[in-house]
């Protein structure tokens, strides 16, 4: 099964902090990751989802 979190294109290419799988609202989004966590836990978010959005064609190898 697939699960689209993210879908808007201003996200590709950064880091996003979503409250969870069941809820994927972006609360935070950047550059660094750890910026990402840390504004999205000063937003009140006790454990965010931390998220790389590759941009459009991006070959990503894990």
């Amino acid at each position: 099964m697939e699960q689209i979190l993210i879908k808007e294109k201003k996200f590709e290419g950064k880091y996003v902090a979503i409250r969870s799988l069941s809820d994927s609202t972006p609360v935070a989004d950047g550059d660094s990751p750890q910026d990402v966590y840390n504004t999205a836990i000063r937003q009140g978010v006790l454990a965010p989802l931390l998220l790389f959005v590759p941009a459009h064609e991006m070959v990503q190898i894990y």
